[in-house]
């Protein structure tokens, strides 16, 4: 893993994430077991970009394997996706 803080996030339980600033459109999350649904996450609405309620919290839909073994970290590492941190 190359993101020490989503490392943090996802051994905490605590995985949020949005779309990233310079992102119009739609995110397509992918995951490398066929048996679970790839994810489609929104974009947000600029006016709500301080609202904890932007982020989707992932890790209440998904175990910690789950996440690991999809495409989040290069999302992350691409921008098209950000990671929120709340404690």
């Amino acid at each position: 893993m190359r993101s020490a803080r989503l490392a943090k996030a996802i051994s905490k339980g605590k995985v949020f994430v949005r779309t990233g600033r310079a992102v119009t459109g739609s995110v397509f999350l992918k995951f490398r077991d066929p048996s679970i649904k790839d994810r489609i996450i929104q974009p947000y609405a600029l006016k709500d970009q301080q609202k904890k309620s932007s982020f989707i919290h992932l890790s209440k839909v998904y175990s910690a394997d789950q996440l690991l073994n999809s495409t989040l970290e290069d999302l992350l590492i691409q921008g098209d996706l950000e990671l929120g941190e709340f404690k």
